[in-house]
């Protein structure tokens, strides 16, 4: 089938009262757009069933096989009165509401954790847990209510998810990629992404993007979302060459700042040099080491943590220097660098990367502002390297954009060793 127009749509009073900010939508045409998908249109509604009845059926009206729609719809899956994606889509597709075993399963797991009857609570938890009878279950594998795929009529199909990001990002590369590119051609555009690390947008597009003609005559378009840490720049033509030129391009400008998908790539690397890594964290009080565990398989390589929040940590534990710790204060290079080499001996990895930083918003001094972290970097048989870096981020922001940070700088010096 041909490519389809894309309209992303999130749904949730608390969106269109302006008490919460809509991610998702952004997300989500970001990756369809690396898909080689085009977004044509947000659309943030409140929940008011009749509203989103009626631009749902005013969306599908256009469609036809020769001009399919594919609407994206996160929000209004939970078990509360005003969840209303679930009856709204059962109107529109004449299905009934049927229980979805596997997230019916989970919920009654998810009760018996917390010591509460399922019957208590049955009323409401099974339309969490249902799906229109007329669509195919997305299963959710990070919480309970299970997303769903219905045609509303020829041509016009309907992907509903969570609104919990977190949710929505796992269905959405897990369930609702596969369907879209089984149901879907992307047309003759060819796409390719690349990351770049410390980099901005604004900053991305000034010294990179202003410059380069095929991106300002149309023949490539060009998408850049801020990651934490990074940011991941796609490019996408019709001509597969001039994508690869870019590219090219981008990583000749930008040179060891630049990767595949690091979170990927990694992990391949370890486990191809069979290399073990652990981590020694302090401010970001094992950041790092859940990036690592996030992946299946990460026992392979990843053998183990220590957070040492305290100096009392670093000195009785990872070995740090009390003079070390005296003379220069835990926020220092030389400190990072006991922590790393330490704690390779400690964890028996071949790798270790420490983190020591000041991570807000209290705890900074004159000399050592909130936002300066020091990350090391140990690798068997080579001098342990240490870089400062001033992050002035809240704190939240500043504890993931340091984690991500410290995997790209020891995959940044595995990757130059032979």
């Amino acid at each position: 089938m041909n490519s389809p127009r894309v309209t992303v749509i999130s749904t949730g009073s608390e969106l269109t009262a302006g008490r919460s900010q809509d991610t998702n939508s952004s997300w989500i045409a970001n990756e369809l757009f690396g898909l080689g998908y085009s977004t044509q249109k947000f659309l943030v509604l409140p929940d008011d069933p009749k509203l989103i009845r009626d631009e749902l059926k005013k969306l599908a009206a256009v469609a036809s096989k020769e001009n399919p729609v594919l609407l994206v719809m996160t929000g209004g899956l939970g078990p509360t009165e005003d969840d209303y994606t679930l009856e709204v889509v059962c109107e529109l597709t004449s299905s009934k509401a049927v229980l979805n075993e596997k997230a019916h399963d989970r919920l009654q797991a998810l009760y018996r954790l917390r010591g509460k009857g399922f019957q208590e609570a049955l009323t409401t938890a099974l339309r969490q847990v249902s799906i229109p009878s007329n669509s195919t279950a997305l299963n959710n594998s990070v919480g309970i209510a299970p997303g769903f795929w219905s045609e509303l009529q020829p041509g016009a199909y309907l992907a509903c998810m969570p609104g919990v990001p977190s949710e929505m990002v796992t269905m959405f590369k897990e369930e609702l990629v596969p369907l879209i590119q089984k149901q879907f051609h992307s047309g003759e555009l060819h796409s390719d992404f690349i990351f770049i690390w410390g980099m901005s947008e604004s900053l991305f597009q000034q010294e990179f993007i202003e410059g380069i003609e095929p991106l300002k005559n149309g023949k490539a378009v060009w998408g850049v979302a801020a990651k934490k840490g990074f940011i991941r720049v796609t490019y996408q033509s019709e001509d597969k060459n001039l994508v690869e030129e870019l590219i090219q391009k981008t990583k000749e400008k930008y040179r060891g700042l630049c990767t595949g998908d690091l979170f990927e790539e990694f992990p391949k690397l370890l486990a191809e040099r069979k290399l073990t890594i652990g981590t020694i964290e302090s401010c970001t009080g094992g950041l790092a080491a859940k990036i690592l565990t996030d992946r299946a398989g990460s026992s392979d390589y990843f053998l183990g943590s220590v957070v040492s929040y305290s100096n009392l940590i670093k000195e009785n534990v990872v070995g740090v220097k009390i003079e070390t710790l005296e003379a220069h204060g835990a926020v220092s290079e030389e400190t990072a660098i006991e922590m790393a080499d330490n704690g390779a001996k400690l964890l028996g990895t071949d790798l270790a990367i420490s983190i020591t930083g000041i991570a807000g918003p209290g705890g900074g001094t004159p000399t050592k502002k909130v936002g300066t972290v020091f990350i090391g970097t140990h690798i068997k048989g080579e001098k342990t390297e240490v870089k400062e870096l001033f992050l002035p981020f809240k704190r939240e922001l500043f504890r993931e954009v340091v984690a991500a940070t410290s995997l790209y700088l020891m995959y940044n010096r595995l990757r130059k060793l032979v």
